[in-house]
């Protein structure tokens, strides 16, 4: 069985439960991790045999994607901003919004050597990693609630060969707050998927991705950004600054949170699909 053959069979098999378009992109994902081979270098090989173990690795890769399991924890990887990361059940699947996030603070700070870095509900650690490679020697702190995702996390940055501060903390317990020091620079993409938003999602990520990290309450949908806004205010250093992504209907209210603890230059900005998706805060007073 020839490459391309294999790819017809991959797509015929998943077309059952995937739409065209991504049945396509699941394929290219899957076959680009098991051969570890560029696009261009793939091209080359499409008319050759399949090796007997790309075949099954491929077949038994299928029935686990026909479950609807993220391609991503099929395969046991990412990439994100370039950089290779592993991933698996316990972990938010990092997003493609997520790397404008991050080239948008590495854009403004790129310049500015070692500052001080804080990821609040770091997961996989693809925010604090890729900042940790992508800028000039920064000290970087990264949080998390999941005793899993940081062991995850700490992979990820022994992989890409960074360091990272990583501790084992939830930002709504205030009690735990003294245990970080100032920053320049507070990042987080928290949990703001509404619960009522539930039926938007897909089964591939509702079976799969950790609850924790995607849904809060339609009560308090705000209840990480207050709760990180009140904490940067006595952890940000005067003209520190804070970013983070957020809920695309919450953009005004996120700001009116920010400017009410204090904060000044808040911005809000869109993502690729020109939805309101970062917002970012200066603290000029030190509180």
């Amino acid at each position: 069985m020839t490459y391309t053959e294999l790819e017809n069979k991959v797509i015929d098999y998943l077309k059952d439960f995937y739409e065209a378009k991504e049945a396509r992109s699941i394929q290219r994902f899957l076959f680009a991790s098991i051969t570890k081979l560029e696009p261009a270098a793939y091209l080359l090989i499409r008319k050759d045999e399949a090796g007997t173990d790309v075949v099954a690795s491929v077949l038994q890769a299928v029935t686990q994607l026909a479950e609807y399991k993220p391609i991503q924890y099929v395969v046991g990887k990412t990439w994100f901003c370039g950089f290779e990361f592993s991933v698996r059940p316990g972990v938010l699947i990092p997003r493609p919004e997520t790397e404008l996030l991050v080239q948008k603070i590495v854009e403004k700070y790129n310049a500015k050597e070692k500052l001080k870095l804080l990821d609040v509900g770091t997961g996989s650690g693809a925010i604090a990693v890729s900042l940790g490679l992508m800028m000039d020697t920064p000290d970087i702190t990264a949080i998390d609630i999941s005793s899993i995702a940081l062991a995850i996390a700490g992979e990820n940055a022994e992989l890409n060969h960074t360091h990272i501060n990583f501790m084992e903390l939830d930002i709504l317990n205030k009690a735990a707050w003294n245990k970080l020091h100032k920053f320049n620079l507070i990042v987080s993409n928290p949990p703001y998927v509404k619960q009522s938003e539930r039926k938007l999602m897909k089964r591939n990520v509702l079976d799969f991705e950790p609850e924790t990290a995607l849904f809060v309450e339609d009560a308090d949908p705000l209840i990480f950004y207050r709760s990180i806004a009140e904490f940067a205010t006595l952890h940000l250093e005067t003209e520190g600054e804070l970013w983070f992504e957020i809920n695309e209907e919450e953009g005004k209210n996120i700001s009116s949170l920010l400017f009410e603890k204090g904060f000044c230059k808040v911005q809000i900005y869109t993502d690729l699909n020109n939805k309101d998706r970062f917002v970012s805060a200066i603290k000029y007073i030190d509180n």
